[in-house]
């Protein structure tokens, strides 16, 4: 039996993705899907372990799965605890919606600013590195808009049936 750190971490995202995915529209039966999910766990390594597939069982493995198991339901709970409680009025726009969503974010804005001065940070700190979040979030934006255009354009002209 060898223990590679890469493998592990596969099977751990993997899943800490469907732990959470399953948390979040599955909330009334945790117990289930703990279960359930391990069982799969165990399964995946029966699989592997019957040399169909030319790789072996390992425990480890399955360790890993729990292991990320936890980590998704974990998230999930965070989320469910974290959402936004105050959501717009109505869709589009209407005097007074950038207020609403700014007293929305206040709390959880608070919570994260509260946080890092608990664990060492200067106000400074946290608030230039908002900043700078703020900042490379708006750039992703702007780049993922620029993307999707090339996208729309290539797009375009494969439906008129010339190259690109």
């Amino acid at each position: 039996m060898t223990f590679t750190h890469h493998g592990k971490l596969i099977h751990a995202a993997a899943f800490t993705v469907l732990a959470a995915l399953a948390s979040v529209g599955w909330t009334k039966h945790k117990a289930k899907l703990i279960v359930l999910l391990a069982f799969s766990g165990v399964a995946i390594e029966v699989v592997q372990g019957a040399q169909l597939l030319g790789r072996g069982s390992d425990v480890f493995d399955w360790i890993a799965d729990c292991a990320g198991m936890a980590c998704g339901i974990t998230i999930a709970n965070w989320t469910k605890r974290h959402r936004v409680k105050n959501p717009p009025k109505r869709p589009g726009e209407y005097p007074g919606r950038e207020v609403g969503c700014q007293k929305a974010m206040e709390p959880g804005f608070q919570a994260i600013v509260d946080s890092m001065l608990e664990a060492g940070w200067a106000r400074g700190e946290i608030m230039r590195s908002l900043r700078r979040l703020i900042s490379a979030d708006n750039m992703t934006q702007k780049e993922n808009a620029k993307v999707e255009a090339k996208l729309a354009i290539a797009r375009a002209m494969a439906r008129a049936g010339r190259p690109f």
